[in-house]
């Protein structure tokens, strides 16, 4: 006898369907689209002209290129040791302090600005008048500097920026994790008379471990993806020395009208972020 058809089956399913065509019409469209125009030489105006792997090509053979790429595995380098460790380490001096509310909006507030606003505040603080004078006042003349002019160190001091910024949400997450936590581990662990740092490495942080994956992906992602703070700051300049991927793609194809280059950037980007959080997700959660 055949099946009538029963929308109480199915009505959960209308919940996420609006959520499904937004990605399928606006996301994946798009990575479809920048795939394609990733083979072709175009500069918004002229006809599309075909050109097989010659953008990919010439991406590689472009030492901006390299250097681009250099400074996004140094900023994701930076960013998955610091972003982890640095909140981490405040989460765990503040949670069970009586003063732990005030210190939640102090370490907040960076997240709270944007990416601009954030922008805007460091390269003040650094320039020459700021924070490098104030170190000159202080016996070191030579630091009288505008940093963010300095090849390379640049980067570093961005580096810290972007940290600052993303500091109170890993720490709120942290904090989370570990209030959430189940008790009679921690307390076995101290019967059986674990040292605090035993307890920590070998009890609180596997109880943690998916909050720590959590806050891994999303310092991941965003180190990848990071542009309005160089942008703001540095433009990727002085002569293109602290230029990361994203970077190097709106430059291709905004500033220079190269959006097959800009799009075979894209690409290289995505195809990374999807490769690495693939085999991060994977050896983080897979049964031991």
């Amino acid at each position: 006898m055949r099946k009538s058809f029963s929308f109480k089956k199915y009505k959960d399913y209308l919940y996420i369907a609006p959520a499904v065509l937004f990605i399928t019409v606006f996301f994946i469209s798009s990575i479809v689209y920048a795939f394609r125009l990733s083979f072709f030489e175009w500069d918004g105006f002229s006809d599309m002209k075909f050109v097989g792997l010659e953008n990919y090509l010439r991406l590689f053979r472009d030492k901006n290129f390299l250097t681009s790429v250099m400074n996004t595995i140094i900023w994701v380098a930076s960013s998955l040791v610091l972003s982890l460790a640095m909140p981490l380490l405040f989460a765990i001096l503040i949670v069970k302090s009586s003063w732990s509310g005030g210190f939640k909006n102090i370490f907040y507030f960076p997240s709270a600005l944007s990416g601009t606003v954030g922008g805007l505040l460091m390269t003040s603080i650094l320039s020459i008048y700021g924070l490098p004078k104030i170190v000159g006042m202080m016996g070191f003349p030579e630091l009288v500097r505008d940093w963010l002019s300095i090849p390379y160190v640049n980067t570093f001091v961005m580096i810290v920026s972007g940290i600052w910024q993303g500091l109170g949400l890993n720490m709120l997450l942290f904090i989370s994790g570990l209030n959430s936590l189940d008790a009679s581990p921690i307390e076995a662990a101290q019967i059986e008379g674990a040292k605090t740092f035993q307890m920590y490495t070998r009890v609180v942080f596997p109880l943690m471990k998916n909050t720590i994956v959590v806050v891994l992906l999303m310092s991941l992602v965003n180190s990848f993806k990071t542009f309005d703070n160089i942008w703001i700051m540095t433009k990727g300049g002085p002569y293109r020395t602290s230029e990361t991927l994203a970077l190097t793609m709106y430059q291709e194809s905004f500033i220079r009208n190269d959006f097959g280059r800009g799009a075979a950037v894209a690409i290289v980007l995505t195809v990374v972020v999807v490769f690495v959080s693939y085999f991060n997700i994977r050896n983080s959660f897979k049964e031991d």
